[in-house]
């Protein structure tokens, strides 16, 4: 074979095989490594502030990651304290678990006497061999998903840390890997479109996305505090959470809390609940604070967002959240950089036979102030060498 090398070729199967054995030993990190260059795009713009009056790189990187670390832990302190709350009414309520738990067996199923034929003790006997059957049936399950859950917990917490370290170093390098990525494309200049669009449509689906519902939870908080509604808090960070689903939507909180007071009879909560609801909660997010964040050139029909966001959740699960809106972001990034690029080039043909039409015709003008006996200089003709020649910037 023709500049056959075999020491070439070989190095070339060693090199494909090791990636692809990396790429397989990196397969179970592969969600984490996305969500950590998402998390890392959301709160970039967070970062870049920062940057701006803090010239240390580590110091901006770490204040996002923080704040998010404490919102978190925060809102997980209050959960758990109003559900502790709770459950400590529930248990001060009289004849309960407390009350349940200090009966005798024997005495409970004695109230029972007149209407069952069996003895009372007869009856609790079996009772009691079928509670002893059910536990020793179901300990070993039980032990069996306590050790399951530990083992998830572990994994999941190794991955929150490995996405925390991650997106500290994709924040601290960012600039460094933007540079980079526009010496992956052949043509400089279509990568340097492509990534304008990319990033404009990213900006679209992902911060102002986010940002937007965000505002929805905060609005949200607000509004259940004034309307007296008990652990506000909580329920800003629910309608944040069911606002990031698109087919779900902010509307399933309020609406739920306003069937409970309509349950309890408190029906001017409910009627507020509903009425601000869906003017602070829908229209205001919708048709004011989003188009306020999105750039113009980088509007997305509403359409493709919903497309993007719910579709993919159906076939890949919850991950489809994320690997929807970048799959589809690219292709669109696609289509606008070869849309954008077509129309340059016709709009530089187009300045160009201008150019001809107007060397031409100031020629011909100069031509018929020339003095008798002089010979007319003819214009030159527009060739194709002399298209190439001139010097075009579509992108000017």
């Amino acid at each position: 074979m023709k500049n056959y090398d075999p020491v070439k070729t070989t190095y070339a199967v060693i090199i494909i095989l090791v990636s692809l054995f990396a790429l397989y030993i990196t397969s179970a990190f592969f969600y984490v490594m996305v969500f950590s260059a998402l998390f890392a795009y959301v709160i970039h713009p967070v970062y870049d502030f920062c940057l701006r009056y803090i010239k240390n790189k580590q110091i901006c990187a770490l204040i996002p990651l923080s704040a998010v670390f404490l919102l978190i832990a925060s809102s997980g302190i209050i959960m758990v304290k109003a559900l502790m709350s709770e459950v400590s009414r529930i248990l001060e309520i009289p004849n309960t678990l407390n009350g349940f738990a200090n009966m005798d067996l024997r005495r409970i199923v004695g109230l029972f006497e007149p209407f069952i034929q069996t003895h009372p003790g007869k009856l609790t006997e079996s009772i009691g061999g079928y509670l002893n059957s059910l536990v020793t049936d179901y300990v070993p399950r039980i032990q069996n998903n306590i050790v399951q859950i530990s083992t998830d917990l572990s994994i999941l917490i190794i991955e929150l840390i490995v996405i925390a370290v991650l997106t500290y170093y994709l924040l601290v390098e960012s600039e460094t890997i933007a540079a980079e990525l526009i010496n992956l494309f052949p043509d400089r200049k279509t990568g340097m479109v492509f990534l304008g669009e990319l990033n404009h449509i990213y900006q679209n689906l992902f911060v102002v996305y986010f940002l937007t519902c965000l505002a929805t939870g905060a609005i949200g908080a607000v509004l259940y505090w004034v309307l007296g509604i008990p652990y506000s808090l909580i329920w800003g960070i629910m309608t944040f959470i069911m606002a990031l689903l698109p087919v779900v939507g902010a509307g399933t909180v309020y609406c739920l809390l306003a069937l409970y007071y309509v349950l309890i009879q408190d029906y001017f909560t409910a009627g507020a609940l509903v009425f601000l609801g869906i003017i602070f909660l829908n229209v205001v997010p919708d048709f004011v604070i989003r188009p306020k964040l999105a750039k113009s050139r980088a509007a997305i029909h509403p359409a493709i967002t919903l497309i993007a966001f719910a579709a993919p959740v159906f076939v890949i699960g919850p991950i489809g959240i994320i690997i929807g809106p970048l799959t589809y972001g690219f292709l669109l990034a696609v289509f606008r950089t070869k849309k954008i690029i077509k129309t340059s080039r016709i709009q530089a043909e187009k300045l160009v036979a201008g150019q001809f039409e107007a060397s031409a015709e100031k020629k011909v003008e100069k031509s018929t102030e020339l003095p008798a006996g002089r010979p007319i200089e003819r214009p030159p003709e527009a060739s194709s060498d002399n298209f190439f020649a001139l010097e075009i910037n579509p992108w000017h």
